[in-house]
């Protein structure tokens, strides 16, 4: 039984050997996508309850009142973090047109059978404390993304997670251009 399985002893050294020369010369995949990224993609994915209480309620897309509204309590969250209050709005705009874009997408198609007879949510007491929970966490990880010097990597990561998750070139291209004027690299 023991030369049965003798042969294959010298295997396990080289694989080990050939893991860790990928890992230290780049070519394993990159580490985890960053929070910030992880958070924009939560963001978005609350997009269809809010599409769906605006088609019931035959809301429009667009409320800038609102929109005024979070971008100056970002602005206000954003300056206590320390981050220029530009930046935050500018973040916080592609997140609201990458949201927009969804939400008109949505909307432009017929309901969704998994919303048929679906209950719809409240958004003053169900989505929106949820929305605003996330825009806090943004401004800490926006805080820390900016730290840490990985702006190109945490754009890559953005537009291959969006990608990845399905969204269209109309909601990315809004979200990735917020998310690089967050960061401080041109929109």
């Amino acid at each position: 039984m023991w030369k049965s399985f003798a042969p294959m002893t010298w295997l396990a050294p080289l694989v080990a050997c050939l893991f860790f020369t990928l890992i230290s010369s780049g070519w394993a995949e990159e580490k985890a996508a960053s929070p910030l990224v992880m958070l924009v993609v939560e963001r978005l994915s609350w997009m269809d309850e809010v599409a769906e209480v605006k088609r019931a309620k035959a809301a429009p897309v667009v409320d800038p009142v609102r929109e005024e509204a979070l971008l100056q309590a970002m602005e206000k969250q954003g300056k206590e973090a320390g981050l220029p209050p530009e930046r935050v709005r500018q973040f916080f705009a592609g997140q609201i047109l990458a949201a927009k874009a969804f939400q008109e997408d949505w909307l432009s198609r017929p309901k969704p059978a998994a919303w048929q007879g679906r209950p719809l949510p409240d958004l003053t007491t169900e989505v929106r404390p949820r929305l605003d929970d996330i825009g806090r966490r943004m401004i800490s990880a926006l805080t820390q993304g900016r730290q840490s010097g990985d702006a190109e990597v945490i754009v890559r990561q953005a537009r291959e997670t969006l990608q990845k998750q399905g969204y269209a070139e109309a909601v990315i291209n809004p979200a990735i251009k917020g998310l690089k004027a967050g960061l401080g690299r041109r929109p």
